[in-house]
């Protein structure tokens, strides 16, 4: 914004109190008005009331404003439109550029209870103060009296009283100029709010356009403002505030906005955002036509003019974004003062870059690198963006942090070899109908790979458990004599035969048996687990009056134990059975006694 086009010190300003202040309104102004806008602007407007209670009508120029409150001329003028912003000032200008005047009219805060009653100015003194400050404040001001419920109005009007008597009415030649009306609501010029859209998928019978009165228009303007909500939005906010006889009310339409903003955005109240900032957000790039093209003046006008909830929604095919990166786009505007067109071409970049997803960890990242870098407007960040694929692509390992790689081909050859190969009939994938050739796909996958990355490609490129990593690498560095192709064989035949879960105790014990068959390639190790599959698959042994039921994830060698126990202990049964017959016939030979001459 050009400073000159708007204000000099050498520019004239005549000052103009139209309604009486009182000590009350100073109250007001203080407590209520001053979390909003800071202390300057509020220290410009009790130096414009002091002035302005002068009976004598002079002018000044703005180098008296700056020497009363020690301020450049840019925070003047930043306090000024802060305070018009809240409804404290009016200003009137006369002239272009070098005989400029100006006059301030400088205004009456809004009464108490139209200030808590507006949504806007009590939710940003909220946002400012805390939930016990405010409701102190409100508890003071704020005063319940009788309630009229019951009564009737009964009181005369002027004409009930008075009748006309025609008089000649003298006339000094005193025009009534300005503002004739103490104002009663903050300045809000709600017809921005489209309200033709709203009315589209509403229907007449439903919510009639009578009770669309102007108060309610202002208060559906103010709230979709306050919360960032769009005509959409506000209709589910009004057919949710529509009471049982099909009436609106302000205080129902604030509550099922506030409800429906802690639902679908955040639950932290919105906040006001400066006016210095944003008069940066918003600040255009300025474009020389010669060194770009068509398509890319457009896309930057596009960053420039839209939000990032807007540019959320454009990427997403016109879909509502989620919660979750509505809040992330606010995070890096709010919190870490990105400018909007920064964070439009951000998100545009990784959603290309990503295939369409949105990893917060990612774009806070490039974020970071971004901002370090100062970058500040669309073009910048386009270029930077730009750059950087330059060089990345010039040097394979300059990058920034990326979404896995596609194993989607390699996860369909293990996951279809696992069935074919290990006899597992619920992976047995029919696309592969040659197993020679589907052996050696997977035999070359299993050659190549590194035990993580294999994790990676069992779990189709997504990023596999820290548990199932963290078994992985202690396993590999304790068994680190088995070469990377059995290793990975292993690991493959495990990961699938437990159902994808793996512990060390199983990969231990299938080490073991391959050590002692002296398995050494991937081939080898294919071999040995499918012959082992078609042994256990073909025994069926139970033992006598017990039933093991093999339960899922449990080792084979684990039931062959009990198995081996079970046939010692039946064997030890017999000899011990036998070993006491024949003492017992030794004994009686010895008494000299025959078989059953023994009393029981």
């Amino acid at each position: 914004m050009n400073l000159f086009k708007e204000l000099q010190p050498v520019d004239r300003l005549t000052i103009r109190v139209p309604f009486p202040l009182s000590s009350y309104d100073r109250k007001l102004i203080t407590l209520l008005y001053q979390p909003l806008i800071g202390a300057e602007p509020i220290s410009l407007y009790f130096l414009l009331w002091a002035e302005g209670e002068n009976i004598e009508d002079y002018s000044m120029s703005h180098y008296h404003l700056m020497n009363s409150l020690d301020l450049p001329i840019a925070r003047i003028f930043e306090s000024r439109i802060a305070l018009e912003a809240i409804g404290l000032l009016r200003t009137w200008r006369k002239g272009e550029q070098e005989t400029r005047s100006f006059i301030y009219d400088v205004m009456p805060p809004l009464d108490a209870a139209a200030f808590f009653d507006d949504p806007l100015l009590s939710m940003f003194l909220f946002s400012k103060i805390g939930e016990t400050a405010y409701r102190n404040l409100r508890q003071r001001f704020v005063t319940k009296g009788l309630s009229n419920f019951g009564y009737q109005e009964v009181s005369r009007s002027f004409t009930d009283v008075y009748r006309p008597v025609s008089h000649n009415i003298p006339s000094d030649g005193i025009q009534l100029t300005g503002l004739q009306e103490k104002p009663k609501e903050l300045p809000f010029h709600y017809e921005e709010f489209d309200f033709q859209l709203l009315r589209t998928s509403l229907s007449e019978q439903l919510v009639p356009s009578s009770i669309l009165t102007a108060e309610i228009k202002a208060t559906i303007a103010k709230l979709a403002f306050l919360y960032h909500l769009t005509p959409f939005d506000m209709q589910k906010v009004i057919l949710l505030a529509l009471d049982d006889g099909m009436n609106l009310s302000d205080l129902r339409l604030k509550k099922e906005a506030a409800d429906y903003y802690k639902l679908t955005v955040s639950k932290e109240p919105p906040s006001m955002q400066p006016i210095a900032q944003k008069q940066e957000v918003f600040e255009h790039t300025p474009i020389i036509e010669e060194d770009l093209n068509p398509m890319e003046m457009e896309l930057i006008r596009w960053f420039e003019s839209s939000s990032p909830i807007d540019v959320l929604k454009d990427v997403a095919g016109g879909r509502e974004p989620f919660p979750n990166d509505i809040q992330l786009v606010e995070d890096l505007v709010m919190q870490y003062e990105m400018s909007t067109p920064v964070v439009n071409v951000l998100i545009h970049y990784v959603f290309l870059r990503n295939h369409g997803k949105l990893n917060r960890k990612y774009i806070e990242t490039i974020a970071s690198h971004w901002r370090h870098t100062g970058v500040k407007t669309a073009r910048e960040a386009m270029k930077l963006a730009r750059e950087f694929e330059e060089q990345k692509s010039n040097d394979p390992k300059q990058q920034l942090p990326s979404e896995k790689k596609d194993y989607t081909k390699e996860y369909k050859v293990l996951k279809a070899s696992a069935g074919a190969f290990y006899h597992l009939a619920h992976f047995v994938d029919k696309d592969f109908q040659n197993p020679a050739a589907l052996k050696k796909e997977a035999i070359t996958i299993l050659e190549q790979a590194s035990p993580k990355e294999l994790l990676s490609m069992l779990v189709k490129g997504k990023t596999p458990f820290e548990k199932d990593v963290k078994v992985v690498e202690d396993f590999t560095a304790k068994y680190d004599d088995i070469k990377k192709p059995v290793m990975n064989t292993l690991i493959h035949y495990a990961y699938y035969v437990s159902n994808a879960n793996l512990n060390n105790s199983f990969l231990q014990s299938i080490a073991t048996n391959w050590r002692k068959n002296n398995v050494q390639s991937a081939e080898g190790a294919f071999k040995f687990a499918e012959d082992y599959q078609l042994q256990k698959n073909r025994k069926q042994y139970t033992p006598k009056n017990q039933t093991y039921n093999q339960k899922q994830n449990v080792p084979d060698w684990y039931y062959e134990n009990k198995m081996k126990q079970q046939q010692k202990k039946e064997e030890n049964k017999e000899t011990t059975h036998t070993d006491y017959d024949k003492k017992r016939q030794e004994v009686m030979k010895k008494l000299g006694l025959k078989e059953g001459e023994v009393d029981s």
